[in-house]
C-alpha cells in the first residue's frame, strides 16, 4: 500500500512552529501534543526536529535517538501521519506482538524491505490508536 505522505506545510522557506501546526491539526492537536509528550518522557534521550524533505514531502518533525530516526510526525490538515522504519528485529517482535492489532502487522509483512528497514504510514486522526501507537514505539525504541 503506497501513501503519499505530503506534510501540510511544504514552504522549505517557512518552517512550523507550534501555532501553525494546532491550526492545520485541529482536534488532533491534542494527539500529536500527547504522542511528542509520551517520547519524551517515556524516553529522555530523543530529541526531535523539524526537517523539510523537498517539495514532494515537505516539513516532518522528527523524533532521534542519538543518531537514530524513530518516528516522523507528518501534520496533515486534522490528522496526523506517522512514518515508522523498522529493522528486520523489530519486525520479528511485531509479528509475534499479541497486542498489536492484525492490520499493522500485515502493514509491516507486507512493506518493502530496505536497508534500513521496513516503512510504514499510519494516519492517526483519532484518539482511540495511541495505544497501538504507543506500543510500536516501544517496540522500534527497544530494537
Amino acid at each position: 500500500m503506497k501513501v503519499s505522505c505530503l506534510s501540510a506545510f511544504d514552504d522549505k522557506a517557512i518552517m512550523p512552529n507550534d501555532g501553525m501546526v494546532s491550526t492545520v491539526l485541529g482536534n488532533a492537536a491534542a494527539i500529536w501534543d500527547e504522542l511528542r509528550t509520551h517520547v519524551e518522557i517515556t524516553y529522555p534521550n530523543v530529541t526531535g526536529e523539524w526537517q523539510h524533505y523537498g517539495k514532494a514531502v515537505g516539513w516532518s518533525y522528527k523524533l532521534l535517538s542519538k543518531k537514530r530516526n524513530l518516528l516522523f510526525f507528518v501534520p496533515q490538515p486534522n490528522s496526523i501521519r506517522l512514518r515508522l522504519v523498522f529493522g528486520e528485529k523489530a519486525c520479528s517482535c511485531l509479528e509475534t506482538d499479541s497486542e498489536l492489532p492484525a492490520n499493522i502487522k500485515e502493514l509491516v509483512c507486507a512493506a518493502i524491505p530496505y536497508k534500513e528497514g521496513r516503512s510504514i504510514d499510519i494516519d492517526v486522526p483519532h484518539r482511540e490508536q495511541l495505544e497501538t501507537i504507543k506500543r510500536l514505539i516501544q517496540i522500534k525504541f527497544e530494537n
